[in-house]
């Protein structure tokens, strides 16, 4: 049996490449062109997370959808159009009024 020497306490131990974390990988270029997103690629499009976008659907304001038997699809040039008319130059701008007035009152929040 041969001894393996323990490392110093507070010293960093290299990652073998066996536990070493794999890269993501590459969106395939087919997904990029595809018209139509699902419901994850939209949100992380937008930049929210699916429930936030689920969210939107039940209360609207946000992009417009499809549904296809259980599937909800949304047309990447909706979600794109959807997001320049949130776009604000300013915090006096109406659309960025707007989008507070939409925004959950956090007073009542835990």
């Amino acid at each position: 049996m041969t001894d393996i020497p323990k490392p110093k306490t507070g010293a960093s131990v290299p990652l073998s490449p066996e536990v070493a974390v794999p890269a993501r990988p590459p969106t395939s270029p087919a997904r990029i062109l595809r018209p139509y997103l699902r419901g994850g690629e939209a949100a992380e499009l937008i930049g929210v997370s699916i429930r936030t976008l689920e969210k939107y659907r039940c209360t609207g304001g946000g992009p417009p959808f499809l549904k296809v038997g259980f599937r909800v699809l949304y047309l990447r040039e909706d979600v794109e159009a959807w997001l320049q008319r949130h776009r604000c130059q300013n915090t006096s701008d109406d659309n960025y009024v707007a989008a507070l007035r939409e925004m959950p009152s956090r007073r009542n929040r835990p």
